[in-house]
């Protein structure tokens, strides 16, 4: 490890970013540690194997061996799949507690929450070559040195806790975006596009762009539904239906894979696949009905997706 950042392979972004994620899985480690320690739950050792196997992988995985690698994010995997992450000490801030705090800060509280969209899109612009995962890093440092001048009750220990709090609230669904992420490639991999484009072939009438740009919108919006990710989508959908049936008949290929991922945006709002959107805010809320956000999603959805069906039907010439 220490080699990895003595080398001048890796530029500082690189490893910035790494040690982005060392201290994510470090975190992660805590969590799991802190399960075991305080027992909140019968659940209580499946709970920390979960958070602590997970940390090792997020932390170390690059220099661990892919086998071994496999192995640990398959004892990651038991605990979620047989429902065994539960939460730990839930304890909040009580409501005099909060309004005590509301009066210091404010709603200056907003600040480091626009933080990593700010560092994201400053890094974009003058960063050249830098990641704009770090916009999250640099945005969390500055929100803890804020929220430590604003109210000097904000120690280390309550930074730890509050987000391990917040992390018990994500439970397993915390890993779901980082596992989707890997559904395209291997999807790819797998030559599930070549064989939708088959498929496809024998059901959408050749030379008509039209319906090959319904296709497409709507395989993209479907296909998000099932894999939660609209760029997992993104990928497939254009090799199984997007070039044969759209772009190799005309179609614009900027303007065509733009607005599919719009479509694709479109079955982000109506899955619970997407939990990091649909379920994760839901739960912080503690709303009743998990599922309520996707309620209120389904109008809105339907009718962007027909509006950029529209669109692209509009712009095949373009």
């Amino acid at each position: 490890m220490l080699s990895y950042f003595m080398s001048s392979e890796f530029t500082i972004s690189d490893k910035l970013v790494q040690v982005m994620y060392i201290l994510s899985g470090l975190f992660c480690i805590y969590c799991g540690v802190r399960a075991w320690i305080i027992k909140a739950n019968k659940q209580y050792f499946p709970t920390g194997l979960f958070w602590f196997s997970l940390g090792i992988v997020v932390a170390f995985g690059q220099w661990i061996p892919p086998m071994i690698n496999g192995i640990i994010v398959t004892i990651t995997c038991i605990p979620a799949a047989l429902g065994m992450v539960k939460r730990g000490n839930l304890e909040s801030p009580t409501k005099e507690e909060q309004q005590k705090n509301f009066k210091k800060i404010g709603m200056k509280i907003f600040i480091p929450a626009f933080g990593a969209g700010v560092f994201s899109i400053f890094i974009s612009i003058f960063m050249k070559g830098w990641s704009s995962l770090l916009g999250s890093l640099f945005a969390t440092i500055f929100g803890v040195i804020l929220l430590m001048y604003w109210n000097k009750n904000n120690t280390p220990m309550v930074f730890l806790e509050e987000g391990r709090r917040f992390l018990d609230l994500t439970s397993a669904v915390y890993i779901m975006p980082l596992l989707l992420s890997c559904l395209g490639a291997i999807f790819t991999k797998a030559g599930v596009g070549d064989a939708f484009a088959t498929i496809f072939g024998k059901i959408i009438p050749s030379g008509n762009v039209y319906i090959g740009i319904v296709a497409y919108a709507i395989g993209m919006m479907l296909f998000t539904i099932i894999m939660g990710n609209a760029f997992a989508a993104i990928t497939v959908m254009t090799v199984g239906i997007g070039v044969p049936f759209v772009m190799n008949l005309g179609a614009n290929p900027l303007y065509m894979v733009t607005l599919a991922m719009t479509c694709g945006y479109c079955g982000t709002l109506l899955t619970p696949m997407a939990a990091n959107f649909n379920i994760v805010p839901g739960v912080y809320l503690e709303v009743k009905d998990k599922y309520s956000i996707i309620k209120m999603q389904i109008i809105p959805a339907l009718l962007m997706l027909v509006f950029q069906i529209v669109y692209m039907c509009i712009m095949v010439n373009a």
